[in-house]
């Protein structure tokens, strides 16, 4: 398994970052409604009731729904775990405006990239003692996720799931040009030779054969920059502007500029879209995407990753869960128990088995979904970790340096040179 790479940045105080959170006055209106549950009591005056946010709001959020289900039903300590679901996006708008104010919700998941902004303004609590107590077992834990669900020595989460990448492909579309489907010995040039084959107008209409999102997705160009040798952060230094990176994106933004193979920009929920409705023959997804289309009936298959000129790469992104500010002390065994019971194995099979999330349990060994994302692992990079401005350098800098190059005639190592310097300054 590759050595992930931890880059810390300690640059701003825990009351800067306070003031910043309390800043943020978006979605206040959205907040309304689920704070109004936060510190909701139960008719028993005995039963401690937490209320969970969280952004999981398809297929995976409905499994989750099942597990919190049977926990309520079989507890012991007389424990309601009250479940809010948003989207990702307005979920951290929530978060942001109810935790400083102590009206947030007792506990919360979110992805670990962000853990660092949230521990430094003591959002969420650390944990270490439910680890100490061996309640959530650490060595059950993929190490790529165990070292990001700490932040400055301390643990402040448990994992809910790691989720990595892999190649969707549509078969009818691949049936069509008679080209064989993508298997584990696929390269760059297999991708590229089936992107362009795929590519054509129909009816009017472009059907892709590669696309990657830019915006509001899980990051998928990350995959391509790790495959060719490159990286965005190195000994705390920006690398975005490397000559490999410059060389993986020039190859694939005029394969997408000039061949047609993919939308020049779009968001998650769009290539999705083109997925489902048979316009797009491959692109990299988690395993949340299956049940979405299986639902829609979408003749599909999926296969491990294509080897670049460094090797195979992937994206894998963790989900913790973590305890609160708002969290009041007298509620901490029960939020401790209900995080143990999320880590048992008949609440780690259920969900794992049921949306496809990667799971080290002997009872998934023929789950071929599981499998094949577990499989994965191996190849995984976390990415942009262990910072406290994650969605700065993201969203402002590395998002925008992308869509750019897609969508003007610029000079790759001009365009790339910017935000570079830009992310020295932020870290």
């Amino acid at each position: 398994m590759p050595a992930l790479k931890i880059i810390k940045n300690k640059g701003e105080n825990k009351m800067r970052k306070m003031k910043k959170m309390l800043a943020v006055i978006m979605g206040v209106s959205m907040v309304a409604g689920m704070t109004s549950a936060v510190h909701a009591e139960s008719a028993d005056g005995d039963k401690t009731v937490i209320t969970y946010w969280n952004g999981f709001t398809g297929t995976d959020g409905e499994v989750m729904q099942k597990i919190i289900d049977t926990y309520n039903e079989t507890n012991t300590l007389n424990v309601e775990v009250q479940m809010e679901r948003v989207s990702w996006d307005t979920l951290y708008q929530q978060l942001a405006t109810s935790l400083p104010t102590g009206e947030g919700p007792d506990i919360t998941a979110f992805a670990t990239e962000r853990i660092g902004g949230y521990a430094e303004s003591g959002a969420i609590m650390p944990i270490n003692d439910i680890y100490e107590s061996g309640e959530v077992d650490s060595s059950k834990i993929p190490e790529v996720f165990d070292q990001n669900l700490r932040y400055d020595g301390d643990y402040y989460g448990v994992p809910v799931n790691i989720a990595s990448l892999a190649l969707y492909y549509n078969k009818d579309l691949f049936d069509e040009a008679g080209i064989d489907y993508p298997n584990d010995d696929w390269t760059w040039d297999d991708l590229e030779e089936a992107a362009i084959a795929l590519s054509k107008e129909v009816d009017g209409e472009q059907q892709y054969g590669f696309g990657m999102a830019t915006n509001n997705t899980i990051q998928m160009w990350p995959i391509m920059i790790w495959a060719g040798g490159g990286d965005f952060i190195q000994d705390g230094k920006s690398v975005f502007n490397s000559k490999e990176n410059v060389d993986t994106i020039t190859k694939w933004a005029d394969l997408i500029k000039n061949e047609k193979i993919g939308p020049a920009t779009c968001t998650g929920a769009e290539i999705d879209t083109l997925f489902s409705t048979g316009k797009l023959g491959m692109y990299f997804c988690g395993p949340w995407a299956a049940g979405s289309f299986d639902a829609a009936e979408v003749n599909y298959g999926i296969a491990g990753v294509p080897a670049g000129p460094a090797g195979k790469a992937t994206l894998a992104q963790g989900v913790g869960m973590y305890m609160t500010s708002s969290a009041p002390e007298e509620k901490k065994e029960a939020i401790y128990d209900f995080f143990a019971y999320w880590q048992s194995i008949d609440a780690q099979v259920e969900w794992s088995g049921s949306v496809g999330y990667p799971a080290k349990n002997e009872r998934l060994a023929d789950n071929e979904v599981v499998k094949l994302f577990s499989d994965q692992v191996q190849y995984a990079h976390f990415y942009l970790q262990q910072l406290t401005n994650f969605n700065e350098i993201d969203v402002d800098v590395i998002t925008p340096a992308i869509e750019k190059i897609m969508l003007e005639d610029a000079d790759v190592q001009e365009v790339l040179d910017e935000p570079a310097a830009s992310m020295d300054n932020l870290l």
